[in-house]
């Protein structure tokens, strides 16, 4: 008896740290299919849809006269696999030389946000899909990227 407690609890605790870790494992998998250069791996681990409207909004609200056409280049240039790679890798070496992780923080049970520490970083906003999936939705572009 007390053996099937040891396993269940061991059980139990393995499932609440790989759900906690999840969005650390889905955001180097969206880093890897970015790299890959290729979009159909990117359009696996994020809703290109979404990123490209979350991308549209901040360049809309921040006040420059673009028009439509100079918009969609700015929108595909940056969710293109060259464009969030640069994102993701921003801020990984710190202006003091340390390497810079992502930090956590969850809105909801189904939405997390990533973001190195530092003071103008991007920010990736994570929605689950499944118990242990995740999708990317969202960037928040750094002020000096806007």
């Amino acid at each position: 008896m007390k053996r099937k407690h040891a396993v269940a609890t061991l059980f139990c605790v393995a499932a609440i740290g790989f759900t906690w870790v999840s969005p650390y494992i889905a955001m180097y998998r969206i880093s890897m299919a970015a790299r890959s250069v290729r979009m159909t791996g990117l359009e696996q681990q994020a809703d290109l849809a979404a990123v490209r409207a979350s991308v549209l909004r901040q360049l809309q609200t921040d006040g420059h006269g673009h028009d439509a056409e100079e918009l969609a280049a700015m929108v595909d240039t940056i969710v293109s696999p060259p464009g969030l790679t640069a994102l993701i890798m921003r801020g990984k070496e710190g202006a003091d030389g340390k390497r810079h992780d992502f930090g956590m923080s969850y809105r909801s049970w189904s939405e997390v946000v990533l973001r190195r520490s530092g003071q103008d970083v991007s920010q990736f906003v994570l929605k689950r899909h499944g118990v242990w999936d995740w999708k990317l939705i969202a960037v928040t572009l750094p002020a000096e990227l806007l």
